[in-house]
């Protein structure tokens, strides 16, 4: 489950991570109010599920607000994986002076939570990491006990990072990684983490995702939130994917269990005690 950026921003405040001024509008009219309530110049970011936001278009900066509406209109109309924008953020724009990448992430080799700290954000972690590498720093911790301050602390003075600057961030990184275990993320992702001229920081920019089964542990915050978890997934289940749903309601223990069809002939099945063999043979006897 995916939480939209406005979202995901509220747990970061609540987590004592700082973020800019923003309102949430769904109109142009309501962005002009909005940008004049937190002060020109403004970013304008289209509320979606799917990513590449800035590459579609769908990011966009104004310092009136004609270009406001103009922006706003153009933003609404956009259509990615599908869907148009359930709304606009309307952002305070931020001067920075260093940009970084904070994730919180599962390492499924290791079986352990890891930390990922880059002194190269705003850009594609994928793209950091083919580029360069040296630029990016990961630690393992714990998923048992609370976060420990020193891996946290290594990966950010892997890269040459001290004194006071890394105080800070190894702050912000603890608090990310305590927010990621407390409501069951797979994912948790400031970029860019901004630092202005004063040294105070700012997440511009933030990506949640949640276990799907967790959805019921998490019922009081997702109802805080107003979230419906139907809602939050990245595109519309398929008709196939909706039966196995169906499926799955008639027997408590769950029978199709989680079944996510993808394009093309490419194919996935996991199972357990010869299933996965089994299934794999008849694919094979018709053709597949």
């Amino acid at each position: 489950m995916r939480f939209y950026e406005h979202e995901a921003k509220t747990l970061l405040v609540r987590q004592g991570i700082a973020v800019p001024a923003g309102r949430l509008a769904r109109s142009p009219e309501e962005a002009v109010a909005a940008a004049q309530e937190v002060g020109f110049p403004v970013a304008l970011k289209a509320q979606m599920l799917s990513g590449g936001r800035l590459k579609a278009g769908a990011v966009r900066f104004a310092e009136a607000a004609e270009q406001v509406s103009a922006a706003a209109g153009a933003i609404l109309a956009l259509e990615l994986t599908g869907r148009r924008p359930m709304g606009l953020l309307v952002e305070a724009k931020a001067e920075t002076v260093q940009e970084y990448y904070l994730g919180v992430t599962y390492d499924a080799l290791a079986k352990r939570p890891v930390v990922i700290f880059s002194d190269r954000g705003g850009v594609d972690i994928e793209e950091v990491a083919e580029r360069e590498p040296e630029h990016i720093a990961r630690r393992h911790f714990s998923a048992l006990l609370p976060p420990a301050l020193f891996p946290l602390r290594q990966a950010i003075a892997a890269l040459g990072i001290g004194g006071d600057e890394l105080g800070a961030l190894t702050d912000i990184l603890h608090r990310l990684a305590q927010m990621f275990l407390a409501h069951d993320l797979t994912l948790a992702e400031i970029n860019p983490l901004a630092r202005r001229a004063d040294g105070s920081y700012l997440a511009l920019d933030c990506h949640l995702e949640m276990e799907d089964e967790a959805v019921g542990r998490q019922r009081d915050m997702l109802d805080e939130l107003g979230i419906d978890p139907a809602s939050h997934q990245a595109r519309e289940p398929t008709p196939f994917e909706g039966r196995a749903v169906e499926i799955d309601r008639m027997d408590h223990r769950g029978v199709a269990g989680r079944v996510v069809e993808f394009a093309g002939r490419l194919g996935l099945i996991i199972g357990g005690g010869g299933a996965s063999l089994a299934a794999f043979d008849a694919v094979r006897r018709h053709g597949g």
